[in-house]
């Protein structure tokens, strides 16, 4: 059942005997694996079942070290969470990810990709990915097509799916409406996770709405889902029993956020456009849109003791309009637009690719021609570019802290200090030079690096973006002296709190966390199955 928390009376208490707190993709995951249990099962979303503006005002929070995104821009509190701007750009982390690897301090998970392989498998399913589906090389044998022949000792094929399953708000809302024995709470805003003197186990929740009402939330297990920024935020506020916040007397709530850098690493020149750009958007597998880069293989990153990265060729953004129809017509397809925040972004995105449409409408015929014969396309130096997302290193002085302003609730908001190091910044310079030998050898084109790319400093251009990929900040670990939950995602300092998203990667690679945080979810609720009978 689904419904605003205000149709139950000021200073009610819910009791249950697991509850979940948030309403995002992971928090969805657990709550249909719970449908039809015999156990009582709350779900707290602070927001609605659509976009709402006063609610979104507690993402807001305060931003220091790298630009980043407004961070009132990069979640949202909504019955879905983030998949409400998601693409359902999908692929599992790689098994080298998964790794100790003894040249990056703090990597390593508690568990093998091996391990979460049979919940990936469930989670494409929550996605909608089609299967079989190869994610590496292989996926060219379901294209049926013979990509360039980069060297593979050097370079592998990592392939994209994009999912149907889009907005899982919207996509699961009747099947969690119709369980009896799971309750979904709207505008239930949680203020503090109440625990005991001792510290180790919670009592219960404050909930409070932005009309002013209060209510109580008493549970038997409780699972924190709301996002690597709010996970943190939620543990730093609850601070009763600890001045530090929940499970930090290690000083780790909130550290070693890590993102996925995203950059353009140089332009490039080719008179063989076309195979460059067929080898990063090959087109659809059954219906499905598929993405391929080129990454950094295990011994690359092991010789150059760096970290993992991918890259693709890209062409700017609104630069061409063949590109720019590309997108249109992929965003009228999925019914949605990205920034969907208000009327002036999604008025600024639409105009300037249908300008550039418009500016140009023969080269778009003639690309459709120059396709079709296989000839090639010839672009100028200014709009293609290499671009590269990294894995970010872990790093404890990029964090999620506590801000000066407060929000409706009067609560501090979150502060966010994105910092990169120079690993991850010779990472980007070896993903580039590594592309810039194979496109030479290969006769494909020449890429020109970037002059800040060469430079040792910690310099970084100005339109270096994240993915909104928010991960780290409750890192996962076989000792609480290097993280804050277990292998099983519960938390190291408390006997009934469970922590579920990409907070609890310890590294993020380089693909979108969302496949990943869905198969630990589901991991989880194998383990509460099992644990809490």
């Amino acid at each position: 059942m689904i419904g605003d928390i205000t149709r139950v009376p000021d200073g009610a208490t819910f009791e249950a005997d697991l509850c979940v707190i948030g309403g995002g993709p992971a928090a969805i995951a657990l709550a249909l694996e719970f449908a039809g249990d015999r156990r009582k099962v709350v779900v707290l979303e602070s927001g609605g079942l659509s976009f709402d503006r006063a609610n979104q005002d507690s993402a807001a929070g305060e931003q220091t070290g790298i630009p980043y995104f407004d961070l009132a821009d990069s979640r949202f509190r909504l019955f879905g969470g983030s998949t409400f701007r998601w693409g359902a750009r999908t692929a599992p982390l790689q098994p080298g990810d998964f790794a100790r690897r003894d040249w990056i301090e703090r990597s390593g998970w508690p568990l093998s990709r091996a391990e979460l392989d049979p919940y990936y498998e469930r989670a494409y399913d929550l996605i909608g990915l089609h299967r079989p589906f190869a994610f590496d090389a292989n996926v060219w044998k379901e294209l049926g097509r013979t990509p360039p022949a980069f060297d593979a000792s050097l370079l592998e094929y990592a392939a994209f799916q994009f999912g149907k399953n889009l907005l899982f708000g919207d996509v699961y809302r009747g099947a969690i409406d119709a369980a009896a024995n799971v309750e979904v709470l709207l505008g239930a805003h949680v203020l503090a996770l109440q625990a005991n003197a001792r510290g180790d186990h919670i009592d219960s929740l404050d909930v409070g709405h932005r009309g002013g009402g209060r209510w109580s939330v008493k549970a038997r297990h409780y699972v924190l889902a709301s996002g690597g920024i709010e996970n943190a935020r939620l543990l730093l506020l609850s601070a009763r029993s600890n001045p530090a916040g929940l499970c930090n007397r290690n000083d780790l709530v909130g550290r070693c956020f890590i993102e996925h850098p995203t950059v353009s690493a140089g332009a490039i020149v080719s008179d063989h456009w076309q195979v460059l750009q067929d080898a990063g958007s090959p087109g659809l597998v059954h219906g499905r849109l598929v993405e391929v880069g080129l990454a950094l293989t295990p011994e690359v990153q092991r010789r150059e003791r760096c970290l993992n990265a991918v890259a693709r060729t890209a062409v700017k953004v609104g630069s061409d309009a063949t590109q720019a129809l590309r997108e249109l017509l992929w965003n009228a397809r999925h019914r949605r637009l990205p920034h969907q925040l208000d009327w002036y972004q999604k008025n600024q995105w639409l105009t300037q690719r249908l300008r550039a449409v418009a500016s140009d409408p023969v080269s778009i015929v003639a690309n459709v021609v120059r396709h079709a014969l296989g000839k090639p396309k010839r672009f100028n130096v200014e709009s293609v570019y290499l671009e590269l997302r990294i894995e970010q290193e872990p790093n404890p002085d990029s964090r999620v802290t506590l801000g000066d302003a407060t929000d409706a609730f009067g609560q501090r908001r979150a502060r966010l200090h994105w910092a990169l190091t120079e690993r991850d910044k010779r990472t980007m310079r070896v993903a580039a030079q590594v592309f810039q030998g194979e496109l030479r050898r290969l006769q494909l084109g020449e890429l020109a690096i970037a002059p800040w790319l060469v430079d040792d400093d910690l310099s970084f251009p100005a339109d270096m973006v994240g993915g909104h990929h928010h991960m780290g900040t409750t890192r996962m670990a076989d000792d609480p002296s290097q993280g804050v939950v277990d292998a099983d995602c519960r938390a190291f300092e408390l006997d009934n709190l469970f922590v579920a998203g990409s907070s609890v990667f310890p590294t993020g690679g380089f693909v979108n966390p969302t496949a990943t945080l869905l198969a630990l979810a589901l991991r989880l609720a194998d383990h509460l199955k099992r644990t809490t009978a």
